[in-house]
């Protein structure tokens, strides 16, 4: 109880508290204390009194404006354009083509230039929540319940009491869906969804695992370890519910896909390994060695039409890209092969993503966090704790550079993977024989 009543007063001041963007040192301080009592409170707090509170703590979010990350604005404004009969595939939202739609969500929401990428999934939700009236409060409110399911369905997993409590008040959980509105909640209860259907209720478990990747594509890289486990009607209902999302979305007259391409390619941020990759590879000259290679080729053959096309791919971002791409795939097989959990191989996949892709923002770390909180991982809670400090590097503000930013942040966090890693490896230790 009484670090519930700790915990719910620290979120009274984030909710009450002023713009964070000019002073991100306070908020700082309060999402650490949070992210301590979190373990406190998860240490006693019973199933009842984890969702309780875990609705309390929520509910005092719902009313904070989204200060830090301006996606709750892009949600409504895809939803805005897909309720006026516009595919939000079809232009960015500078195009001229919307300007008569354009309101206060367009004023607020980053990256007008660029095509959205949500899936067709969340394009559903943005378009029924546009149908409200309200829609920033009706998507937060739901990204609150789903976030809130997360704490019941984890309950339904073994060892799952720690977890539920942990995940029910960790800040990273209830200030980036109730606070910010971030859609990732409702991904990562379908996917905990499939998870738990997998063995039972194959069909509602691929239904589930179909609709999470139609809601954000992060939970398809958590496919290998639902092949592994073989269930041909769990493969059938993921396949027929995620192709059916994108067909039906594609009909609209322009793919899901449209958007993808600039931010897979050209996005970064918050990442330590693919700078590295692409530091490395900067310096090696893969690129020219690669484009050099390739005119010498081309000049030794009859020209065609096609040959032109690949020049613009010769950069070290796009060699680093795919690079880390072949990393991730490799990472993945891996992982399906060695770890026979389906609920651990999950999480490791989850995991490795988060830790190879180019971008890594605050509220992507929430889809570790149930799996951390499982697993008592400390490094990945540590993340979970820790990355709140990278929107000093989306809004600047001394004392926080990008360098301190990324140290505060993987410097911890790899040396308790190191000790967690030493710790799973040591053999158990074997009873003495009574004498």
């Amino acid at each position: 109880m009484a670090f519930g009543i700790l915990l719910e007063t620290i979120y009274l001041s984030v909710a009450s508290a002023q713009d964070y963007r000019a002073n991100l040192l306070p908020f700082f301080v309060l999402s650490l204390a949070a992210a301590v009592a979190a373990l406190l409170f998860a240490r006693s707090a019973p199933p009842r009194q984890a969702l309780l509170w875990g609705a309390l703590f929520r509910a005092t979010l719902l009313l904070r404006a989204p200060d830090l990350s301006e996606d709750l604005y892009r949600y409504a404004w895809d939803g805005r354009v897909a309720a006026a009969g516009i595919s939000p595939y079809a232009h960015a939202p500078d195009a001229p083509v919307l300007a008569p739609l354009r309101n206060a969500d367009w004023e607020h929401m980053a990256h007008r230039d660029a095509v959205t990428v949500y899936p067709p999934a969340a394009q559903a939700l943005f378009r029924a929540a546009s149908g409200t009236g309200y829609p920033k409060a009706a998507l937060k409110i739901a990204f609150a319940a789903a976030d809130l399911a997360i704490v019941w369905l984890l309950l339904r997993f073994e060892g799952g009491a720690f977890a539920a409590a942990l995940y029910a008040a960790f800040p990273l959980a209830v200030i980036e869906s109730a606070g910010m509105g971030h859609l990732d909640s409702a991904g990562i209860a379908l996917l905990l969804a499939a998870l738990l259907f997998l063995r039972r209720r194959a069909v509602s478990g691929g239904a589930a695992f179909g609709l999470s990747a139609m809601i954000k594509y992060f939970g398809g890289f958590a496919l290998l370890p639902f092949l592994r486990a073989g269930k041909v009607r769990f493969l059938a209902a993921a396949a027929l519910v995620a192709g059916a999302c994108w067909f039906g979305s594609a009909r609209a007259g322009a793919s899901p896909a449209a958007g993808l391409s600039n931010f897979a390619t050209r996005w970064s941020g918050n990442s330590v390994v693919y700078p590295a990759v692409e530091f490395a590879v900067d310096r090696l000259g893969v690129a020219p060695r690669a484009k050099a290679a390739y005119a010498r080729w081309k000049s030794s053959r009859p020209e065609r039409p096609w040959m032109e096309k690949p020049w613009p791919w010769f950069y070290p971002e796009l060699f680093a890209r795919v690079l880390i791409a072949a990393g991730l795939a490799a990472g993945l097989v891996a992982i399906a092969v060695r770890v026979a959990d389906p609920v651990a191989a999950a999480g490791a996949s989850i995991g490795l993503f988060l830790l190879l892709s180019p971008v890594l923002h605050p509220w992507y770390v929430l889809w570790a966090l149930p799996f951390a909180a499982l697993r008592r991982q400390a490094a990945f809670l540590y993340l979970a704790a820790a990355a709140p400090l990278a929107y000093a590097l989306l809004h600047p503000v001394p004392p926080f550079s990008p360098g301190l930013v990324l140290a505060l942040e993987y410097a911890p966090f790899a040396w308790l993977l190191v000790v967690d890693s030493r710790r799973r490896r040591r053999p158990a230790a074997v009873p003495k024989a009574a004498a």
